[in-house]
């Protein structure tokens, strides 16, 4: 066997690469996939003045991308020189760095998208009367020539990284590009209500959104009026640093940062900052795994904010981040009221309500050992069924079997060497041997052992055993809606629904496009609970569209998404007979130790550890 270390290095002298090589180099810092494409084109046109943005992809955009906008276009004898590295209209020199108004300003955008597709340039400016084309394949001039055309711009980029076969194969999916592509023109729309932008893809309409007069009414468009509903202005102001948007009460979430979108001047970036920020704000009001919708704007002198630390401007710099940081934080606990009670306050309110002064005590002593006061339960958060022995637990499916399920493998929980396997009928039927930690976590004591059980990873792991047994051979039985009710999806919803609807009815979701960005739901599975007027629908596609293209069975994919978002959450305080109902249903499983997402459910300790962490042994 060789290894890279083992070959012997030989002075090489030192050369200039040959331009094609350097042009493919700078390509692939800005140019990742066809989303990227999208976003260069597409700020170029806003620069531009466009009013309306038309973007057309065949197959996600790996055939074919094509934008076209109303803008003042270019002139005739600058066609050559729009397509060169380095050449832009927007900035004159290193002077003007610090103080960049526009989008694309490194002029890197057509030459390296040029350099890596069969390219065509189309464009009439506004005091000409004719327009001119130019044709390149792999950033080599094929022709120019007048060509006539209304004003603006036509930008097509086929074949994208024909030329480069190692950057082409690791391209995702037709249908994963194109949620990319809807993202991306998605988050341009909301920053630039302004401007009309449709989205055509292999001859279907994937967005159509018409000048807005304002954000809300742009909000609308996107992502439907009951979304819109949930929302609510906010704005800030300090050190010369402005921020507004809207955000989501915290009874509406979603769970992952997809509904998240930050504008910096008006440019579409992700800032971890930010997000922290937000985060914050929302910490003890939404539970931990979900995240608002949140559109965020910040305005701050050009001076203070480094946009050309990266090659696509997806990422910037900011001076006075902590500042930042403060006033993103305060705009949105004023204006959604996410502030707590204070600490004092909640004393008074345990004695009127007649606690104990053992319970009274207890309070202030965690107040004391947390730092910073009584955490209560959760605001806005929506707590699941309860359920008991008495009470079956809920199922997202009726008629599953009674039996194991039968998977083909499994994640034995690991004990220490030379101790014996944890076996669940140790358990004792005892309700007094049950107790809650934190509201998330079952303790239990077996022969010789602790065992510490994650009650959201166990009620996943039952809800998927028992979707999967009513599947087994059959689609899922299914609860007809006395009254069919419609759901509003944003763009990149609608596309993942488009890929995955016939998967949804396979597991007893009847639902059916109903004009525009709108669905009707006819039905949902027999027995699912936690459908929060769609809320779950909306998660599901979120999990869908984050994982992309998988060799796993999409049902299962559905499935495990359903589970976790239907399944008791960490937080919620069980009664005895739950606890205990819990873990008959657990261990009646094949896999009672993993969720279907790996995630363990119970972790055991053995007496000799303890002792030994006691100095006992």
């Amino acid at each position: 066997m060789s290894f890279a270390s083992d070959v012997k290095r030989e002075r090489r002298p030192i050369r200039l690469l040959d331009p094609g090589c350097v042009e493919r180099i700078a390509a692939g810092e800005v140019i990742e996939r066809p989303a990227s494409v999208v976003k260069e084109l597409v700020e170029n046109s806003l620069d531009a003045g466009a009013t309306s943005v038309v973007v057309h992809l065949r197959q996600g955009g790996l055939e074919e991308i094509r934008v076209e906008d109303d803008g003042h276009g270019i002139p005739a004898h600058e066609m050559p020189l729009a397509v060169e590295p380095h050449a832009t209209s927007k900035i004159a020199g290193s002077g003007d760095l610090g103080s960049v108004l526009s989008f694309g300003f490194r002029g890197e955008a057509l030459a390296s998208v040029a350099s890596v597709s069969r390219f065509s340039l189309r464009s009439r400016f506004e005091g000409e009367s004719v327009g001119s084309r130019l044709d390149m394949v792999g950033g080599r001039l094929e022709r120019q020539e007048p060509d006539s055309r209304h004003r603006g711009t036509s930008v097509i980029a086929r074949d994208l990284f024909f030329n480069i076969p190692a950057r082409k194969e690791f391209m995702k999916s037709a249908a994963s590009e194109k949620r990319a592509v809807t993202t991306v023109l998605t988050a341009l729309a909301l920053a630039h209500p302004q401007v009309a932008f449709r989205l055509e893809s292999d001859g279907s309409t994937g967005l159509d959104l018409p000048t807005a007069a304002d954000l809300q009414t742009r909000v609308h468009r996107v992502f439907g009026a009951s979304v819109a509903e949930q929302l609510r202005r906010f704005e800030g102001e300090a050190n010369g640093i402005r921020v507004e948007g809207m955000a989501s009460l915290p009874t509406y979430t979603r769970g992952n940062r997809t509904g998240q979108f930050y504008f910096v001047n008006r440019r579409y970036v992700f800032d971890k900052g930010l997000a922290s920020a937000i985060s914050t704000a929302y910490r003890e009001v939404v539970p931990a795994g979900r995240f608002p919708l949140v559109l965020l704007f910040v305005d701050l002198p050009t001076a203070r904010v480094d946009v050309n630390v990266h090659p696509t401007k997806a990422e910037v710099r900011f001076r006075d981040a902590s500042a930042l940081h403060h006033v993103v934080r305060h705009a949105l606990t004023d204006a959604l009221a996410l502030r707590r009670e204070p600490a004092e306050g909640r004393f008074e309110e345990s004695a009127e309500r007649g606690e104990s002064p053992e319970a009274q005590a207890l309070g202030r002593v965690e107040a004391l050992l947390d730092g910073r006061g009584l955490r209560g339960p959760t605001e806005g958060y929506r707590q699941g069924p309860r359920w008991s022995r008495s009470h079956d637990s809920p199922t997202l499916f009726e008629g599953a079997g009674d039996g194991p399920e039968r998977e083909t493998s499994s994640s034995p929980l690991a004990t220490p060497a030379g101790e014996a396997a944890f076996d669940p009928s140790s358990l004792t039927g005892s309700h007094e041997l049950f107790w809650q930690l934190h509201n998330t976590f079952i303790l239990t004591q077996v022969r010789g052992a602790l065992v510490i059980v994650d009650q959201h990873n166990s009620h996943e792991r039952i809800l998927y055993n028992q979707g999967k047994q009513a599947l087994a051979g059959r689609n899922a039985p299914v609860q007809q809606l006395l009254f069919p009710t419609t759901m509003d999806l944003s763009p990149s919803e609608l596309d993942t629904y488009g890929v995955h609807r016939g998967d949804l009815e396979k597991i007893g979701l009847l639902t059916e496009p109903f004009g525009g960005q709108t669905i009707l739901v006819r039905g949902i599975p027999s027995g699912l609970r936690n459908w929060n007027d769609g809320a779950l629908l909306r998660d599901v596609l979120a999990d869908l569209a984050e994982r992309g293209s998988s060799s796993r069975d999409p049902r299962e994919s559905i499935l495990a998404s359903m589970s976790c978002h239907g399944a008791i959450r960490a937080g919620e305080k069980l009664t005895l007979p739950e606890m205990q109902a819990l873990m008959d249903q657990l261990f009646a499983t094949e896999l009672p130790y993993s969720c279907p997402h790996g995630r363990p459910t119970l972790i055991r300790i053995g007496l000799p550890e303890l002792e030994r962490r006691f100095g006992r042994r």
